[in-house]
C-alpha cells in the first residue's frame, strides 16, 4: 500500500508548519532539561534552521524515541508557562461582587511523594455559581491529573454522600455537638 503525499511532500496538510511550531516550543525546554550538548537539541536546531521536512521529522522521531518519563517532563515544560496573571485589584473587585457559595472541595497532590488520600471539605468560595469546576495547576503532567481525577470519580461513586448538602449539615452539627475542633481548628468534616 502506498502513502499519498501532497506535492510538497507532506503526509498531511500543515505537517511542516505543525512540526516547526512544536519544535520551537520544545527547544527552550530541551535546552533547559537536556542541555545544548544533547542530540535532540542539535536535531531541533538543524530542523528549525533548515526548515526541511526530513529534518523536522527526524527531530520529532528523536523526541518520540526518548524514554516516557523524559518525554513527559519535556511536554510538561511546554505547557508550564502560564499566561500573565491579571491585576490583583481587578480580581478582588470581581470577587467582591460575588456571594459566597458552598462547594465540596477535593484537594490532591500528584507525583511520587504525594499523599494518595485527597483532602475533602465543604468550603464557601467567592466563585461563579457553577456545579463543577476543576482547577489544575499549569505544568501538571496530564497522565497524573487524569489518573487522580479517575480516583476522585471512583471515590464519589463509592460514597455519593460526599456531594450531599444534608451530609455536610449533619457533619457540621456532629462537629459542634460532639467533637469540637481539633488542634488545627478544623472539625472532622473539614479534615477529610
Amino acid at each position: 500500500m502506498t502513502e499519498k503525499r501532497s506535492p510538497s511532500g507532506e503526509r498531511y496538510p500543515g505537517e511542516r508548519q505543525g512540526l516547526g511550531l512544536f519544535l520551537e516550543e520544545l527547544r527552550p525546554v530541551v535546552r533547559h532539561e537536556l542541555g545544548t550538548d544533547s542530540l535532540l537539541f542539535h536535531a531541533i536546531e538543524k530542523a528549525l534552521t533548515s526548515g526541511q521536512l526530513g529534518a523536522l521529522r527526524h527531530a520529532r522521531a528523536l523526541f518520540n524515541s526518548l524514554p516516557r518519563d523524559d518525554r513527559q517532563t519535556l511536554q510538561a515544560g511546554i505547557v508550564a508557562t502560564p499566561e500573565p496573571a491579571p491585576e490583583r485589584e481587578r480580581l478582588l473587585d470581581d470577587y467582591g461582587r460575588r456571594e459566597p457559595q458552598p462547594f465540596v472541595t477535593i484537594d490532591s497532590d500528584i507525583g511520587s511523594g504525594a499523599d494518595p488520600t485527597p483532602q475533602i471539605a465543604l468550603r464557601h468560595e467567592l466563585l461563579d455559581d457553577v456545579a463543577l469546576r476543576v482547577l489544575v495547576r499549569p505544568g501538571s503532567l496530564p497522565s497524573g491529573v487524569a489518573s487522580r481525577l479517575r480516583e476522585i470519580a471512583d471515590l464519589i461513586d463509592q460514597d455519593r454522600r460526599l456531594l450531599s448538602a444534608r451530609y455536610w449539615r449533619a457533619a457540621r452539627i456532629e462537629i459542634v455537638t460532639e467533637e469540637g475542633p481539633s488542634e488545627d481548628g478544623r472539625g472532622s468534616a473539614e479534615r477529610g
